[in-house]
């Protein structure tokens, strides 16, 4: 049975028992106050005891470890793909323990955690900031499962909704392209990398591919032959670095598949193929795997989408690249923006749901996702959609306000980073499909 016991002036500490029969002592209650009185200490011992009875006792020693402790211990316990284990490790090093590594866990409370985010988004892109407390949710989430603490400290959406009233945000760091747009990108793609660069970038906005599956992209994985069931493009891996090497995966979130292609990109990726005799469908211009790390986003396709100014350099020598106008109306597209639009193209055609998904490659969640099937004929009717889409966008005579002046290069470390970038979800895709 609980008691109390005198440990100084007007400090007390409770004694209960353990669930394996030993004795545990208590010497604050849940808001980190010392015992003043003997009823204060032993009240709180007996409701641990009856937390022990039902089964739901949290021993208070357990929250005594250390953030760092438990992260430690925590990351290796987690089963994670490659790419999204080293962004669990970079948010952890890098922004999470240097604020909490030596806090204990059960002393983190939720509007020190609130406090703590409003100082990072003043200091970091507000889809960084999503993504470190994606992570350090999950990781209170099996804390809380482990038995560490009692409850979760790191708000999830739904209680963020207290205090000033924000509206709903919207998408907008997603910039989407129409069909011409993606066109003309094409173009300014074919005057620095020729067909190579023109084709690379038309299979990312109507295949809805991720950069380093185009990086991934191999010669087997085009099946160019139509036998009834149309020209198919197989993802079955992706580029990455796996300990700092260039290394072939499988693609996020295990999604492979099979893509019907268009007629016209059919044939264009034929002639790509017979332009080179690599491996590689998108070789570098070197003939190596494609590098689509931060060089590949400034130097490369920074200049697809905002153009280049050829001038001589220094010693009066011409540029190496072409002089290009940037693509009006979609500054700061990135190449997963082009997955983004293809599945908007789709949307605004209402071709059925379970079609746009399969081809996405996501995982449509509950009843409809076990008895929705894509058939061939759905398949075909977005081919034939998709080819209609290339026409009209090549057909039309270009306008000079399609272009804009090329823009200046961006300066070293504001970049914007691939919206590609996993952000942690509960170990994985939960309900629906990673990006």
């Amino acid at each position: 049975m609980a008691y109390a016991e005198k440990r100084g002036p007007n400090r007390w500490r409770g004694r209960y028992q353990r669930p394996d029969g030993t004795w545990g002592s208590v010497t604050r209650d849940d808001n980190g106050q010392p015992f003043t009185t003997k009823r204060a200490a032993k009240d709180y011992a007996t409701g641990l005891e009856t937390d022990v009875r039902r089964k739901t006792f949290l021993d208070p020693r357990n929250g005594r470890i250390t953030v760092g402790e438990w992260a430690e211990l925590w990351i290796e316990s987690v089963e994670l793909a490659n790419r999204s284990d080293t962004t669990y490790r970079q948010r952890l090093r890098s922004v999470i323990l240097p604020r909490w590594k030596d806090v204990p866990v059960g002393d983190v409370s939720e509007v020190a955690v609130k406090v703590w985010e409003q100082q990072l988004r003043k200091q970091y892109k507000p889809r960084y900031v999503k993504s470190v407390m994606s992570v350090m949710r999950v990781m209170f989430d099996d804390a809380v499962s482990s038995k560490v603490r009692a409850d979760n400290p790191v708000p999830t959406l739904k209680s963020r909704r207290r205090g000033r009233y924000k509206g709903k945000q919207q998408h907008d760091e997603v910039v989407i392209a129409t069909p011409r747009q993606a066109y003309l990108l094409a173009r300014n793609a074919r005057e620095m990398r020729g067909l190579v660069g023109y084709t690379m970038v038309l299979t990312i906005a109507y295949c809805g591919l991720r950069i380093s599956e185009v990086a991934g992209l191999r010669r087997e994985h085009l099946l160019l032959e139509d036998h009834g069931q149309g020209c198919r493009l197989l993802v079955q891996e992706q580029s990455q670095y796996v300990d700092g090497k260039k290394a072939q995966v499988a693609p996020k979130y295990e999604s492979t598949g099979s893509i019907i292609l268009p007629p016209f990109l059919a044939e264009l990726l034929r002639e790509t193929l017979a332009s080179h005799t690599h491996e590689w469908v998108f070789p570098s211009a070197r003939g190596k795997k494609m590098d689509v790390g931060a060089y590949f986003y400034a130097d490369i396709w920074r200049r697809f989408v905002d153009g280049h100014r050829a001038q001589t350099d220094r010693f009066g020598r011409p540029s190496r690249l072409p002089d290009m106008q940037a693509v009006a109306g979609i500054e700061n597209l990135v190449p997963h923006g082009l997955r983004h639009s293809m599945k908007v193209w789709l949307d605004e055609l209402k071709h059925p749901r379970v079609a746009v998904e399969e081809r996405m490659r996501h995982t449509i969640p509950g009843v409809e996702g076990t008895y929705s099937h894509t058939t061939l004929a759905m398949e075909k009717e977005i081919a034939t959609d998709l080819q209609k889409l290339w026409e009209a966008s090549v057909a039309v005579v270009d306008d000079p306000g399609e272009w804009e002046p090329a823009r200046p290069r961006r300066k070293k470390g504001s970049e914007l980073i691939s919206q590609e970038s996993p952000t942690p979800n509960e170990h994985g895709p939960k309900g629906g499909a990673g990006a």
